[in-house]
């Protein structure tokens, strides 16, 4: 992403910046932008963010305009598709539904535009499913590219061939952008002689084939052309091996210049000169270059010992950082708790050695992981900071975890307490302790001698994700509501919260979620919004009559239901978690 916290990057906006006008200018089937509207509808999926793009596109599609192309239709299907996925963009619409939107807006307005024009007789049916199907294509081939620019996703989570094709697609459009066949065709061949160095014959023809068929669409150069270039690369790929490593660049550019020589015509100038550049080239400086690229984008295959190597090192990473924060909390009081915090700092320093020990073995490799519960959350705070804290994470090999935790009082001294308590929580159990221990050690940490007492409510859901079965541990917390066929239960059991008693007295409820049920988790703001109903039927009734499924907008309309309550009196936080089951 190009913002991190207060930082931008601006490397990243300026090369997006860059590629987003490269894309807005791919003019298909002589007046046609399917790209654009496609690049819009993923990077908005990405992040909202990514609606600056939306000037930038219709920028590039303007400079097209002295060409006597009919873009218009195109320009207002790429603006409607940029305002309608931000206007929505916290529904989870799937990438097939994505590109209905898409293709439904393309094919819209370029009728509508047409028809209040009065030339609805110039619309080409023909050329309208073509430009559909590029947008179809055109979505893939970004959304590929985004999941490991932009999310985030390893390489790995992504088949080598889809990338490799995806990254094709793109290279091969952004240099058709430019539009000028003296330019396009020479650039193209630079990047197929490229590929063909780095990757060997079979990447190289499939690439060539992706630029015919765009040379096609985009009626930039011959079939001749792309006829010559094939086999200009089949036979500079036989000599090339016959040659001794250390001339093969040259033989192979030898090759393909002078197989394209017989047919290139005018073109033999700007091939030539590309040629020349690629010789040029030091093979080391080239291959590095290409190592950096296949490494961000391309993932190396992985073996069981690799997948076994990056369990390990995960895990001890995360038990890692847990002694590290134990180390820190413990190292905040004086006196013998000191040496506590002495010996988780040498574990800490033993893991990381460990880890070290490993070195770079298994990053690559992925593990099985079942697909997360999807987790809504919302909060109201009647002070500058809300007291309340909550999260949510998956850990282990199939275990989901919900925590809400309510610190002592209000303001920014409940919030630094619950906030060290969710989050000391989440590290203990990351890092492989039992659910007991994590919580004894939490109680032990706010009961040490510190100035003044600490204390925070608990309220620990663990679903586990192959079977269902959740187990909720309740310190001080209020009740837990779970939605079954449009019938509403509630979940509670009294105990003290954590940093009031030595010695806690651990003990969990124990319930069977099965598919399409809500379990609803609230702070104590919640369900002491009305005096009047200490049993909260209005919570149940409010949960019972919402049709939605979607976690986000349940937890909504409970917060607005229960700030709605309080009317005039004085407020307590309120916090809400709904997992869609």
């Amino acid at each position: 992403m190009e913002f991190v916290g207060n930082r931008i990057n601006m490397k990243t906006i300026l090369a997006t910046l860059t590629v987003a006008f490269l894309i807005g200018r791919v003019n298909l089937f002589g007046g046609t932008f399917p790209a654009a509207a496609a690049l819009i509808t993923v990077m908005v999926a990405v992040s909202t963010v990514y609606i600056y793009l939306v000037p930038v596109l219709a920028a590039a599609m303007l400079t097209c305009g002295g060409q006597g192309i009919d873009f218009y239709g195109d320009l207002m299907a790429m603006i409607f598709c940029g305002v309608f996925f931000l206007f929505f963009h916290r529904q989870r619409f799937t990438i097939n539904q994505r590109t209905a939107v898409t293709v439904a807006a393309v094919v819209l307005f370029n009728c509508l535009y047409y028809a209040w024009g009065h030339i609805l007789y110039l619309l080409s049916v023909e050329t309208l499913i073509k430009e559909a199907a590029a947008v179809i294509v055109y979505i893939r081939v970004f959304n590929t590219v985004a999941r490991v620019l932009y999310i985030g996703k390893s390489p790995a989570a992504v088949s080598n061939e889809k990338m490799m094709l995806a990254l094709e697609i793109m290279a091969v459009s952004l240099i058709g952008s430019l539009g000028s066949e003296p330019v396009v065709f020479p650039l193209w061949t630079l990047a197929i002689l490229t590929v063909q160095y780095c990757k060997g014959i079979q990447c190289s023809l499939s690439m060539a084939a992706v630029a015919a068929a765009a040379s096609w669409c985009q009626n930039l150069c011959s079939p001749e052309d792309f006829a010559g270039l094939m086999t200009a690369l089949t036979a500079g790929w036989f000599f090339a091996a016959l040659a001794d490593g250390k001339y093969r660049k040259t033989v192979l550019a030898a090759t393909v210049f002078t197989v394209l020589a017989v047919s290139a015509g005018q073109q033999i100038y700007g091939i030539a000169a590309v040629i020349a550049a690629f010789v040029a080239v030091p093979a080391g400086m080239m291959t590095r270059l290409w190592c950096v690229a296949e490494e961000r984008f391309v993932s190396e295959p992985v073996s069981d010992i690799d997948i076994r190597l990056t369990s390990i090192r995960r895990e001890l990473m995360k038990k890692k950082r847990a002694f590290s924060s134990l180390a820190k909390l413990y190292g905040e009081d004086m006196g013998s708790r000191q040496i506590i915090s002495h010996q988780f700092t040498g574990m800490a320093r033993t893991v990381d050695g460990i880890i070290r020990d490993l070195g770079g073995k298994g990053e690559n490799a992925r593990e099985r992981e079942l697909p997360g519960i999807p987790v809504g959350e919302a909060s109201y705070a009647f002070e500058h900071v809300s007291g309340d804290s909550c999260l949510s994470f998956s850990f282990g090999k199939n275990k989901q975890a919900l925590i809400i935790s309510d610190g002592m009082g209000k303001g920014s001294r409940a919030a630094a307490e619950s906030k060290l308590v969710v989050t000391t929580l989440a590290e203990l159990l990351s890092a492989g302790f039992d659910v007991d221990v994590a919580i004894k050690t939490i109680n032990a940490i706010l009961m040490t001698g510190r100035k003044s007492d600490m204390f925070a409510t608990v309220d620990l859901a663990i679903i586990n994700k192959e079977t269902g079965r959740a187990q909720i541990f309740k310190m001080g917390a209020a009740s837990t509501f779970v939605k079954h066929d449009g019938k509403v239960s509630v979940l509670k059991r009294p105990a003290p919260p954590v940093g009031i008693v030595d010695g806690v007295k651990l003990e969990y409820i124990d319930v069977k979620l099965h598919r399409g049920d809500l379990l609803l988790m609230v702070s104590d703001g919640i369900t002491d919004c009305d005096r009047n109903d200490p049993q909260c039927r209005w919570l149940r009734e409010r949960l019972s009559s919402i049709g939605s499924k979607d976690p986000d907008t349940v937890a909504e309309l409970i917060v607005n239901k229960a700030a709605e309550k309080y009317g005039i009196r004085e407020r307590d936080d309120l916090t809400v978690m709904v997992a869609a089951i």
